[in-house]
């Protein structure tokens, strides 16, 4: 049983969510040029591409109800897109970390950028898990010269977790107006970030992903089209009255990254005893929207998108 054990612990540690394969890229991106990463990477992610099968397709199941016309192959093929784009981030994230490189932003929407800059009162910026939301929260956070809080969901093993945790320690050294706040479930980070909002403080959160303990809600975003959504989110910009301001980042080339900011979302009054809050369908447009534009860098490995059929109102 023992030895069991131990072959279970080293399998899971060198699985899709453990830290050996990120320790093993830390230590090579020290002593490995640049220029060869387009050589590397490719079949590095094939090989991930291979082991994680339920997130391979999950997302190709996101990518057919998003584009009902695609086949399975054309699916797959984009699903493969998507793992290799989230492993160029990866990259990207690691050599800034571990001082190999460096990266490059740019802003569109720069008026909505300084109105949310500007702003006294909390704001919320609602975004999707797409281009590299780790480095851009420290960096940002400076340039709003106030504190912002960034809400993730916590490693699924507990070594990574420590890695993650050691990385944060250390952007929030550097930026000291960028916090992290870890969504473990239960309703005290509701709180904490409704407070948070009440001082005059900026929250990140990320719209578009439903894992561990956090609540679900599905609307109908477009006829026969389905959206899981996490209601945490939207709930937070309900009961604080904060701003939202929708966000995304992509990468744009080598070392690039742009950052669209939009114009904050004028949520409908609620009505109760109507069901379905009528700011479901605009929140989660947004998301969508977003998405769509962008859809080789949406990062969720879990099914979000589904089709079925028309709900009728």
């Amino acid at each position: 049983m023992a030895d069991d054990s131990n072959k279970h612990g080293w399998w899971r540690r060198v699985g899709v969510f453990g830290d050996l394969p990120t320790r093993l890229l830390m230590r090579g991106l020290k002593v490995t040029p640049g220029f060869l990463e387009p050589l590397l990477i490719p079949p590095w992610t094939l090989l991930f591409f291979a082991m994680a099968k339920s997130q391979r397709r999950a997302v190709a199941g996101n990518l057919r109800a998003l584009f009902p016309e695609w086949s399975q192959a054309r699916a797959v093929a984009g699903a493969y897109r998507v793992f290799l784009n989230f492993a160029a981030t990866y990259v990207d994230a690691l050599r800034c970390e571990t001082g190999s490189g460096a990266v490059d932003w740019v802003i569109d929407g720069l008026e909505h950028f300084e109105d949310l800059r500007s702003r006294t009162d909390g704001c919320l910026v609602l975004t999707a898990h797409m281009g590299n939301y780790d480095l851009a929260a420290p960096l940002f956070s400076e340039k709003f010269g106030r504190t912002l809080h960034a809400v993730r969901a916590p490693e699924r093993e507990p070594e990574m977790q420590a890695i993650r945790e050691a990385e944060i320690a250390e952007q929030e050294r550097l930026n000291p107006y960028f916090k992290t706040c870890f969504n473990h479930g239960g309703e005290m980070l509701g709180v904490e970030l409704a407070r948070f909002l009440q001082q005059g403080d900026i929250v990140a959160v990320q719209g578009d992903r439903v894992i561990f303990e956090v609540s679900p809600m599905e609307t109908e975003i477009e006829p026969g089209l389905l959206m899981r959504l996490p209601r945490g989110p939207l709930y937070l910009a309900r009961i604080s009255g904060a701003a939202v301001f929708p966000l995304f980042i992509t990468r744009d080339g080598w070392r690039r990254y742009r950052v669209e900011v939009h114009a904050p979302l004028v949520l409908p009054a609620r009505v109760r005893g109507r069901g379905e809050d009528p700011a479901t369908a605009l929140w989660a447009g947004v998301i969508l929207g977003g998405v769509r534009k962008h859809w080789a860098q949406w990062f969720v490995f879990e099914p979000v998108l589904r089709r079925g059929e028309r709900r009728d109102g």
